[in-house]
């Protein structure tokens, strides 16, 4: 998905990106499926991402962070990352 987003953007194009994320989760707030998929205390299902790998992917892209990682936290039961990138290239 982040190669297609990377292959639309011009050089110069800012990508903007809201993610369902672990960052700020206690360690026990989600039951894991797979790598990526979790079970939330709200017994949603879904792909979170991690700041490791919001770094690694941002390096992979091409890309520069525009403003720090944030995160907001909803009651230890999820949280929702805010990820900006400037293609470089």
């Amino acid at each position: 998905m982040v190669t297609e987003m990377r292959r639309i953007l011009r050089p110069g194009g800012t990508l903007f990106a809201r993610l369902a994320s672990t960052i700020g989760l206690p360690a026990d707030a989600s039951r894991p499926l797979d790598a990526r998929r979790f079970v939330l205390p709200d017994g949603s299902e879904r792909f979170l991402v991690d700041e490791h790998t919001l770094i690694t992917t941002t390096q992979r892209f091409g890309g520069v962070l525009l403003d720090p990682i944030k995160t907001t936290v909803v009651q230890k039961a999820r949280s929702t990352t805010t990820w900006v990138v400037r293609r470089s290239s």
